[in-house]
């Protein structure tokens, strides 16, 4: 137990890369360097479950670890080498600096709006994730572990669309994407949906692989332009933003879980489905109501 938290607490350490880079680029040019940050970290959480599964299954569950250890200590080495000394604005302490978080929140309503949207796609994300692995093995698709592994890869094309996202917000399209990736949110899980329904297995694969790649570029795109947006705001706060962002946004994700479990248990695949489509359908009625943090 000790271990897995250690392990987490590591991991989150990740999230503070958003804001570094950030803070080395002009703002016009800030959603663009976003944007490709978010592409490798979504590109890195989508790929470790399939990579996960494959070197589990050709050595054992403990090897994944020794290699998951192996790489990290080179990106320690990599980033101790080429990351900047950036000294901070603020001038306060530890203690302090928590204590700001809901005066933060307060303050600032783009992080409210930006935040509130990057936890209903992340409750999207982990609704569908959660429940497909179990789909899978299911007719009409009929996969094996090997099958699903490499079916997670196909998330990874979606991932790949988000530097051109964090480009449109630059343009000042943030509203347009905003709109767009919501509904591409709905129509993707529609398509999830359906594909269960189908009786021919190439076409429900077919079909289920657009809806999953379509997904994550809906989620992908929401969770660019929120930094983005976010990351324009106070630099003496950047740090504490972001990290309140990523804190409201991981809760999005957790309640996205526990959903995708109720909705399984009561519903199955279908309910899934249309539980993770409502939380697009949220964030599409708080781009109809609102407009803080697109421009």
């Amino acid at each position: 137990m000790l271990a897995t938290f250690a392990l987490g607490a590591s991991c989150a350490a990740i999230q503070m890369m958003v804001p570094l880079v950030a803070s080395m680029v002009a703002p016009e040019r800030r959603g663009q360097a976003i944007g490709e940050v978010m592409s490798g970290l979504m590109i890195g959480i989508l790929l470790s479950r399939p990579a996960a599964s494959l070197i589990a299954d050709l050595w054992s569950w403990r090897a994944y670890y020794v290699v998951s250890a192996a790489l990290m200590a080179l990106l320690a080495g990599a980033l101790g080498r080429y990351l900047p000394a950036l000294q901070s604005p603020a001038r306060a302490s530890y203690g302090e600096l928590l204590l700001s978080f809901p005066r933060l929140l307060r303050e600032e309503p783009v992080l409210r709006v930006r935040a509130w949207t990057a936890s209903l796609v992340m409750a999207s994300f982990t609704a569908f994730w959660s429940a497909v692995a179990l789909r899978l093995p299911e007719a009409p698709f009929g996969l094996d572990a090997k099958g699903i592994a490499a079916f997670a890869l196909i998330g990874v094309v979606g991932a790949a669309a988000t530097p051109m996202a964090g480009r449109w917000g630059d343009k000042g399209w943030a509203r347009s994407m905003f709109v767009a990736a919501h509904l591409l949110i709905i129509g993707s899980l529609a398509l999830c949906a359906w594909a269960g329904a189908l009786e021919s297995r190439i076409a429900a694969l077919l079909v289920l692989s657009l809806g999953t790649i379509l997904l994550d570029v809906g989620i992908t795109t929401d969770q660019t332009l929120g930094r983005r947006a976010i990351n324009l705001l106070r630099p003496e706060a950047r740090g504490r933003i972001n990290g309140l962002f990523v804190a409201l946004f991981f809760i999005g994700g957790g309640v996205g879980a526990a959903a995708a479990s109720l909705a399984w248990t009561l519903g199955g695949w279908t309910m899934v489905c249309a539980v993770a489509a409502s939380f697009g359908v949220l964030g599409l009625v708080t781009d109809l109501v609102s407009r803080t943090g697109t421009s």
